[in-house]
């Protein structure tokens, strides 16, 4: 699927995708056809969720997204331009956390604003050596946006998410290796061969209990001790009856490698 602003490349063998911010000439800025695009391509990824059992998401060029096209911004004469293009990306950020397939950001160079927002919201994040992580929205005034302030002090700690708000703190890639803002750091050549691997090993895993897991894990932000007993039971219910399960259990059993098939 190519879109005016991203791309949505399918591997069906493989069953994973890669989603591409494809402004390559303005270091793939947030702008209102890219929110539209990004929403468009989830909502594909989720009608597909039989054949996309994994999603990259990463930049075309030398950056994964400078942060939103404050250009944009200026030439419009409507005051609440960036509420409404904040409500928007909204919307695929919510997709893109319901998604059973889990999500890993491949960031390379510049990953600010609501770019970092949206790594942020993916649930694995791999980065090249030429990668840089900044809050950027307090830089021009702004509060931050698109999740970021939801997701950022859960990964790297408050005190950390404080020092790059306050003190204009940017990462480099060793800083958020150590920070737990990614997992792994490669060369920049070999950033999309590193995500491929990744996306591969996932979508060959149980990709209904990988999708209630992730839920699990984003309720516990807000749910109660009692109430998330509940929802573990209901998931529970849920994945015991998949294919999967009964896959797993009998591999399991029979000493072999399941051969799980996200059903």
């Amino acid at each position: 699927m190519k879109l005016d602003t991203v791309e949505l490349e399918l591997f069906e063998e493989n069953m994973y995708a890669i989603l591409y911010l494809n402004r390559p000439d303005n270091l793939n800025a947030l702008n209102t056809q890219m929110a539209d695009d990004i929403t468009t391509a989830l909502q594909e990824s989720s009608k597909q969720s039989r054949t996309i059992r994994s999603l990259i998401i990463m930049g075309k060029g030398k950056a994964f997204s400078a942060g939103g096209d404050l250009a944009e911004f200026k030439r419009s004469d409507d005051p609440d331009f960036l509420y409404k293009l904040a409500g928007k990306f909204h919307g695929a950020i919510k997709l893109l956390k319901h998604l059973n397939a889990p999500s890993i950001a491949a960031v390379n160079g510049a990953c600010y604003g609501v770019g970092l927002s949206l790594a942020s919201a993916c649930d694995l994040r791999i980065c090249s050596q030429s990668a840089r992580f900044s809050v950027a929205f307090t830089n021009v005034g702004l509060s931050p946006d698109s999740s970021l302030t939801f997701h950022l002090p859960k990964i790297v700690g408050l005190s950390m998410a404080n020092e790059m708000v306050l003190l204009n703190k940017t990462l480099t890639a060793n800083e958020a290796k150590k920070t737990h803002l990614v997992s792994e750091i490669t060369s920049d050549d070999q950033l999309l061969e590193r995500g491929k691997e990744l996306a591969i090993q996932i979508s060959n895993g149980p990709t209904i209990a990988y999708g209630s897991t992730k839920r699990l894990f984003f309720h516990s932000y807000s749910n109660r001790l009692n109430e998330h007993l509940e929802d573990e039971l209901k998931n529970l219910k849920l994945t015991s009856s998949s294919i999967d399960f009964q896959e797993g259990m009998n591999a399991f059993l029979e000493k072999r490698k399941p051969n799980f098939q996200g059903k």
